[in-house]
């Protein structure tokens, strides 16, 4: 998380640096990490293959990008990065829209024809996608599969390590920093949720970036659920779901806000759980993590017969802009930080382009795994008292 705090520091410092490029470089990051569930590592499916799912918005121009499903990809968040730009270019040849959600093979021979990716085969970068312990976690939920068909199992027993099961949870308030940059003024905050499954290895990564101007963007990549049916698109990569992003309120009205989600994604992709937590936050005269807190139980409680699996988590970042007068331009003034999590544990790492170096911080909850309660954290940054 340090590495990909770093990696979208670096963007942000440059005059050209925009928001959607940063979240995009902290997530490639985290995608070529072999401990995450997303890229390099990732879950995989029936037949021991990996398909990646991600989701990258703009909140300044709103616009979007996703790939689902997707073979033989090295970093999927690429490629939505991509897809969400293009379409701020208009209309193509002939007029025809450029897409804006790619699946399957279909997204990788677009990237291919874009020269985003290289000319490997998609067998090639499988072999660097799996990993031997993605391996030997697959030949045992195909066992246990195996089992539960021959009848030797229960049709509810869940794989002990399915994203979701078990999260990190956010830092505490006595940790939590931010520092805008000295020198040319230019503020700017980097914010990396990241989750943890029972066996300690990491899941579902995802990146909310705030620059001095208050523009925001968020991105989710994730490997998806363990054994899951090939061809299946999860949450990460569904528009609303995984991923959120907008700088106003629903009546016109500055609102630069950011949302990442994780966690039980058939659950979630329902609710439309990013933009929801967005929209209430807005609405909230309780504040965003009141908010976020309403919309992840209500979420929960509507599933709650349906799926065992409840442990989902919430992270939002909400921007404070002030016009300056002298110039008639918006800066940064405050930001908002919230969790609102159902996971046993939520962690994030964060970094302020003035601090000496990111920091990540894991709480574990004392709730037992798929408590139907919500934990929550909030943390506000006032700008204007760290310069």
């Amino acid at each position: 998380m340090r590495r990909a705090c770093l990696a979208a520091a670096s963007i942000l410092s440059k005059e050209s640096g925009e928001c959607i490029d940063a979240a995009s470089a902290a997530i490639k990051v985290l995608e070529d990490d072999a401990s995450t569930n997303a890229g390099r590592g990732s879950n995989l499916t029936e037949d021991g293959s990996v398909e990646c799912d991600a989701s990258i918005m703009d909140g300044h121009s709103g616009a979007f990008g996703a790939v689902g499903a997707v073979p033989g990809l090295r970093n999927a968040i690429e490629i939505a990065a991509h897809l969400a730009k293009e379409h701020l270019e208009g209309p193509q040849l002939l007029g025809r829209i450029p897409p804006i959600f790619l699946v399957g093979e279909g997204a990788r021979e677009w990237a291919l024809s874009k020269g985003i990716i290289s000319q490997e085969s998609s067998a090639e970068v499988d072999k660097w996608l799996v990993t031997e312990r993605a391996k030997e976690q697959w030949f045992i939920y195909k066992a246990m599969l195996d089992d539960a068909k021959r009848g030797g199992g229960s049709s509810t027993d869940e794989l002990p390590s399915c994203p979701g099961t078990m999260h990190q949870s956010l830092a505490s308030s006595g940790e939590a920093q931010l520092f805008p940059e000295k020198g040319n003024g230019n503020g700017s905050m980097e914010i990396l949720e990241v989750e943890v499954n029972k066996d300690a290895i990491m899941d579902t990564v995802g990146a909310i970036c705030v620059d001095s101007l208050g523009h925001v963007a968020s991105g989710a990549s994730s490997g998806g659920i363990a054994l899951k049916v090939k061809g299946r698109v999860g949450l990460a990569a569904m528009y609303g779901c995984g991923c959120w992003a907008d700088s106003k309120g629903p009546f016109g009205a500055p609102f630069p806000v950011g949302c990442c989600v994780s966690g039980a994604g058939e659950n979630l992709m329902r609710g439309f759980a990013a933009r929801e937590c967005c929209l209430s936050s807005s609405l909230s005269q309780a504040g965003p993590t009141s908010a976020c807190t309403k919309i992840l139980k209500a979420i929960l409680k509507d599933r709650a017969q349906e799926f065992e699996d409840r442990g989902s988590g919430v992270l939002l970042v909400q921007a404070d802009i002030h016009k300056e007068h002298s110039s008639n331009s918006e800066r940064l003034s405050a930001v908002e930080l919230v969790a609102a999590y159902s996971s046993s544990s939520f962690g994030i790492g964060y970094y302020g382009s003035s601090m000496n170096r990111p920091k990540v911080s894991i709480l574990s909850s004392s709730r037992a795994t798929n408590s139907k309660e919500v934990d929550h954290f909030g943390a506000r940054f006032d700008l204007a008292t760290m310069e």
